[in-house]
């Protein structure tokens, strides 16, 4: 750039800075911002305002009253269910039956992993432990064999039998 160009580009620089500065003194005015140190304004309710923010809050005491009632009859209920519940336990116990055999579906869609598998065996209380089962799969290279469908299983199988049934395909 030439030397004339660029005095002329600092001369408006300077006149708009002049131009802003004289606005922001006489013309503009702020909002008044409390710092730290003061406290702010208070504001004044309207007789309206007033009287809504007084039902509002007698509302909320009352449902607040009703919820404590309600819980206080709930807790009792459920000490007298409690007994209840001991009482029948306690005839259960000394009638134990033998664990039947329980089967589920398990439902492996296209492109899950093993570790679904062995989610929704631990989640319906077939396997103890999803990630053991995992581990299982992966040790015996049977991770990758998987295929996708719906598959039959029940409480009785080992961890070879689950394997061999979700590589089984449909």
């Amino acid at each position: 750039m030439s030397k004339p160009a660029l005095r002329y580009l600092s001369l408006g620089f300077l006149v708009s800075a002049i131009v802003l500065a004289g606005y922001r003194l006489f013309l503009y005015d702020a909002p008044a911002v409390a710092s730290k140190g003061e406290e702010t304004q208070e504001v004044v309710l309207t007789k309206e305002e007033a009287s809504y923010k007084d039902k509002y809050e007698a509302l909320l005491a009352e449902t607040e009253v009703a919820n404590l009632e309600k819980e206080s009859t709930t807790s009792e209920s459920e000490v007298v269910e409690e007994e209840a519940t001991s009482e029948s336990a306690e005839s259960a116990e000394s009638e134990v039956e033998e664990p039947s055999e329980k089967k589920i579906t398990v439902v492996i869609n296209d492109g899950d992993p093993s570790s679904v598998a062995s989610q929704q065996l631990a989640e319906q209380g077939l396997i103890d432990d999803a990630f053991d089962f995992d581990k299982f799969l992966e040790t015996n290279s049977y991770a990758a064999l998987i295929r996708p469908g719906s598959y039959e299983v029940s409480s009785e199988m080992t961890y070879d039998e689950l394997a061999n049934v979700l590589m089984e395909n449909n």
